[in-house]
């Protein structure tokens, strides 16, 4: 363990290649999405469209599955205790079933070609169940406990809305690629899997990390124990039983259980910005200012969703899926991508007895600030682009040049890395 940081086995972090393969094909479904968008008629005119499908799938199931895979091929280790059997087999396999798989799905729902579907489904699926059963060997041969923290347990229960998520999502892609029947509407489906994945999945992961990263990089108190204790299996039941309420056809009840669900999130996010306004950052940086912007726009997004809970107005489902899906899962990967990369760069080299340059060295500020300040500026076009189509062309370009220059200074990292290895 970490006499630097009690609790992280840092000894057991797995080969660079493990986690860096998922981290810089992230941004390639990002440049995608932004395509997509720039090329693509209405596309944020309804959460139905084909270009809204695709570009959700993009950025859920491409940019953003592929950052939480990489962190935790990291993240499981070294917080958890659990080692991976074969890490760089593991993560070749998921990676490359993973790419295909969501490319292949994007396609199909942005085309309406069926056999895209089906296979693009299967193939990430079958991805996620290679990382879902290395990882469960992994927590069975990991110690009952590692540290004070709760991260290990709800990295566990982020697991476990992976693999609802994902089975929803094959049930989707059969029902729509192949007829399947389905004991409910396909709506109500669509709403679980969207659900399960943003929240279950998704959410708890972030919360999980931030429990670590968060006073890590941030300088920033603990969560306290009591708040990050609840947080996670109250998310998880309210789920179940927001879902129960929804499959029986419920009303009142599933949209009580469903705002109740977003106060418990929205508690976290106004958490997190309590706990950055105590930093002891005397000069926060530009990834600190990017969470901060991130837990922002995903209060409005809440706040969006729950009016469109009781609002038929197409533009707030759609606003709310910009500001939590772009907003707040895109500011807050962002900015930690800039920190766990170069943070494990620098650790590479010094366990390989390398003399590690400084991190700022690894990534000066003045590119990550100015990419960050790109990412707003998106954020704020792509709102404005729900009301005017051709705003929204317009965000797709600057979408486009967002993740390319974010490609580009992971690549900037890991240039810098090579230059260290061969000095």
């Amino acid at each position: 363990m970490s006499s630097a940081n009690p609790g992280l086995a840092y000894e057991d972090t797995p080969p660079l290649s493990a986690p860096l393969r998922f981290f810089l094909t992230a941004p390639v479904f990002g440049i995608a999405a932004g395509v997509v968008l720039a090329l693509g008629d209405g596309v944020l005119a309804s959460r139905w469209t084909p270009g809204a499908l695709a570009l959700v799938h993009l950025i859920a199931a491409g940019f953003m599955l592929q950052v939480m895979l990489g962190a935790l091929q990291q993240i499981l280790p070294v917080v958890a205790g659990a080692r991976f059997p074969a890490p760089l087999g593991v993560a070749s396999a998921t990676h490359a079933l993973a790419t295909l798989g969501a490319a292949g799905l994007a396609t199909g729902l942005g085309f309406g070609q069926p056999g895209a579907i089906v296979s693009g489904g299967l193939l990430l699926v079958s991805g996620i169940a290679i990382f879902l059963g290395a990882g469960l060997l992994a927590l069975i041969g990991a110690p009952s406990v590692v540290g004070t923290t709760r991260a290990p347990r709800d990295l566990r229960l982020a697991l476990t809305g992976l693999a609802i998520t994902a089975t929803l999502g094959l049930v989707l892609a059969l029902a729509l690629g192949r007829g399947l029947a389905l004991p409910v509407s396909l709506n109500t489906v669509v709403d679980l899997h969207a659900a399960w994945g943003w929240l279950g999945w998704g959410g708890v992961l972030l919360a999980a990390t931030s429990w670590v990263v968060v006073p890590m990089f941030q300088i920033t108190p603990g969560y306290p124990q009591r708040f990050s204790m609840m947080w996670a299996p109250a998310v998880l039941g309210g789920l179940m039983l927001w879902s129960l309420a929804r499959v029986t056809d419920a009303g009142m009840t599933a949209i009580a259980l469903g705002l109740l669900l977003l106060g418990v999130v929205a508690g976290f996010a106004a958490l997190t910005l309590h706990l950055q306004s105590r930093t002891r950052r005397s000069a926060p940086d530009a990834p600190f200012r990017s969470f901060r912007g991130a837990m922002v726009a995903l209060i409005l997004g809440l706040v969006a969703l729950a009016i469109s809970a009781v609002h038929d107005a197409d533009h707030w489902s759609v606003l709310a899926g910009v500001l939590i899906l772009h907003g707040g899962f895109g500011g807050a990967i962002s900015a930690m991508l800039y920190k766990i990369v170069p943070f494990l760069t620098w650790l590479h080299l010094t366990q390989s007895g390398v003399k590690a340059p400084n991190m700022k060295k690894l990534l000066p500020d003045p590119p990550v600030r100015q990419q960050l300040r790109l990412h707003l500026v998106v954020l704020v076009v792509l709102v404005a682009g729900i009301f005017e189509p051709l705003l929204a062309r317009l965000a797709g370009l600057l979408m486009a040049a967002e993740f390319t220059w974010l490609l580009l200074n992971l690549l900037r990292v890991i240039r810098a890395w090579q230059r260290a290895r061969r000095a």
